[in-house]
């Protein structure tokens, strides 16, 4: 067990040069002194400049000329205001990259918002529409985007596709955590060349597909929607596979 015993007399002080007091105080600017000061009492210790101009009621670029006056004078090591200038830019450059990225972040966040909401007002009156809208926003790991809003429109009004077929979709690409707009697009292309109409035949393909590439089933998270396990149908290399036919045979 060890004790602590309290001096009251101890001395916490900071020394100063007479040479300071006697030679260069008289002439230096109020502003300077403090900051002089300042980095004496600290002495030895790390400090970032924001956090001596805080302390000072002073600007960054405050403390800058003041070290640079005294390096001036020959009392602070040369390189010194060099070196306070550099944090300086550095602590601008990263504040900067942040605000830019806050800024770029709430752009894409009202983005996607305006979208929503522009193609809920547009869509008010088809009750259909706006269900997958409502399962779309659920199931997709974030807030679906303008391109995404589009694909989903593409599939209602110019594939025919229904909302239930449509939503059965949503939830199998969610499964297997492919949901962009051109994957999605993908899937519902190949079903409506196959004739798929209803969430029974697709299931089927699902099905049928496995069985023909012997795969294993993935396991995928739960859903509301589904009743079976997702199945990891390559989509990719069948959209790729379109493209090579098209460049082969020039067909669709």
């Amino acid at each position: 067990m060890g004790t602590n015993i309290d001096d009251r007399l101890a001395v916490h002080a900071t020394c100063i040069s007479n040479d300071f007091l006697d030679k260069y105080m008289a002439d230096a600017n109020g502003d300077y002194i403090k900051v002089y000061l300042f980095i004496q009492r600290h002495r030895g210790e790390q400090f970032e400049v924001k956090d001596v101009a805080d302390a000072l009621n002073l600007t960054d670029h405050d403390i800058e000329r003041a070290v640079r006056y005294w390096e001036k004078q020959g009392i602070f090591s040369d390189g010194a205001g060099q070196t306070i200038n550099a944090e300086i830019r550095q602590e601008k450059t990263c504040q900067a990259a942040e605000e830019h990225l806050e800024e770029a972040e709430a752009s894409e966040q009202k983005v996607q918002e305006a979208a929503m909401t522009g193609t809920l007002d547009a869509v008010k009156d088809d009750e259909e529409f706006a269900g997958i809208l409502f399962v779309a926003k659920h199931v997709l790991p974030a807030l679906p985007t303008a391109r995404q809003v589009e694909t989903l429109e593409y599939m209602y009004r110019e594939l025919g596709m229904s909302a239930e077929l449509i939503e059965f979709m949503l939830e199998y690409c969610a499964g297997l955590e492919k949901t962009s707009a051109r994957y999605l697009e993908t899937v519902a292309i190949d079903w409506h060349e196959q004739g798929i109409t209803t969430v029974k035949q697709a299931k089927k393909l699902i099905r049928d597909f496995e069985s023909k590439k012997a795969r294993p089933k993935k396991t995928s998270k739960p859903n509301r929607f589904l009743n079976f396990d997702a199945v990891d149908v390559d989509y990719d290399s069948i959209a790729k596979q379109k493209v090579l036919n098209r460049m082969q045979h020039g067909t669709d």
